[in-house]
């Protein structure tokens, strides 16, 4: 759980520094529907609007590296409202990867 107070200076804070997620999948729920999640997309970044009991998806770092950057990781931040708290569920998922499943799958092991 994130939570971001309010802060009158918000425009000289961040919430959250930009970074990709390391994992898989991530969800977010948006728990008081108060803007503040951003991605970057074509070097700007874009203020993501919550929808009301909606889970918002990014896609980590595992998932492009195991797609062979055919699913992009989202570099993303988060900003804090100046009059306004928000809060925040994250929950990081990644596929289980050993030795005994690969080879159970199929997959060479080398």
């Amino acid at each position: 759980m994130n939570y971001y107070p309010p802060c009158v200076h918000a425009k000289k804070v961040m919430g959250l520094t930009p970074h990709s997620d390391a994992t898989g999948l991530t969800l977010l729920m948006e728990v008081n529907d108060v803007q503040g999640l951003q991605i970057k997309k074509n070097g700007k970044w874009v203020p993501i609007r919550p929808i009301p009991g909606a889970f918002i998806i990014n896609v980590g770092d595992i998932i492009e590296i195991v797609s062979n950057g055919e699913y992009n990781s989202i570099e993303h931040r988060a900003v804090v409202n100046p009059v306004k708290k928000r809060l925040s569920i994250a929950a990081f998922h990644s596929p289980k990867i050993n030795a005994s499943d690969w080879s159970s799958s199929g997959y060479c092991e080398g």
